[in-house]
């Protein structure tokens, strides 16, 4: 007999995303998993869907939510190279539990699927924080809206990757977000220069702070050297800081955003706003 549908209990045991399923619920999941995908009693299981659909009323509208399986891997701290959402494929979270700490580690693949009904027998076992929620929604989301830039470009730059993660993370607490826009995204051949425009985004409160101009003149001079090193393979047209309030859609409509947003979830600090976009 399939269990009774009961929104309001869903909302009144406090379900949303990032919420981990309790003893019972495992079991419940682990009957449903991918076949060959060993679920432990001491694994998490994230839920992972939008709040607004964990919460929806019908149940013919929203019949599932999807489970993230998340190991425990003895760590003490994340692997930096599966970090922040750095690898698309596998992700490592360090996670505060019972007064220490743990590291997670999740895979992409391993997800499925649960009846949403089963969601009322009982409340979260636990519920990731804000921050870590959201990092986890948006590796799941940068695997399929990720930028694809030609192969011709990467091959001219990606030898200085490290420097250029590097480079963001010295300014973590100061960027918000890059956006980049080739003059083509076709393959060009190796006399053909890739010209490079860059909008760099910061919290619009460092602009009421001292030392706003030469921070904002700094960030350009940096960023422009990074890459006038790769000329004429790659020349740099213009690298534009803006406060957020600056930047509007119609003003990055061309661009991509550049897939290093990990950086600003490497430090607690205005850039890693605890509210994520995916929820409504």
């Amino acid at each position: 007999m399939a269990a009774p549908f009961d929104a309001e209990a869903i909302e009144k045991h406090g379900w949303r995303q990032g919420a981990v399923l309790g003893p019972e619920l495992l079991c419940a999941a682990r009957e449903r998993a991918p076949q060959g995908l060993l679920v432990r009693d001491e694994d998490w299981l994230i839920i992972t869907s939008h709040d607004c659909d964990i919460a929806n009323a019908r149940l013919d509208k929203e019949p599932v939510v999807e489970v993230l399986r998340a190991e425990v891997n003895g760590r003490k701290a994340p692997d930096r190279q599966q970090a922040w959402g750095r690898n698309p494929r596998l992700i490592q979270l360090d996670i505060e539990h019972g007064g220490g700490s743990l590291v997670l580690c999740a895979k992409v693949h391993e997800r499925w699927m649960l009846p949403r009904e089963l969601l009322c027998a009982e409340a979260p076992a636990r519920i990731l924080d804000d921050k870590t929620r959201r990092l986890v929604a948006e590796w799941l989301v940068k695997r399929y809206i990720r930028a694809a830039f030609p192969t011709a470009f990467d091959a001219r730059w990606r030898a200085r990757l490290r420097d250029w993660t590097d480079l963001l993370g010295k300014h973590s607490r100061s960027i918000q977000g890059v956006y980049l826009r080739l003059n083509t995204l076709s393959e060009l051949e190796p006399t053909a220069p890739y010209i490079v425009d860059l909008i760099v985004a910061v919290p619009v409160e460092l602009k009421s702070q001292a030392g706003w101009a030469a921070m904002r003149e700094q960030i350009e001079r940096e960023l422009e050297a990074f890459w006038e090193q790769f000329a004429p393979g790659i020349e740099c047209q213009d690298v534009d800081v803006l406060a957020t309030d600056e930047v509007t859609l119609a003003a990055i409509e061309h661009y991509q955003r550049f897939d290093t947003d990990w950086v600003s979830f490497a430090e607690d600090s205005p850039t890693t706003p605890v509210s994520a976009d995916m929820r409504g």
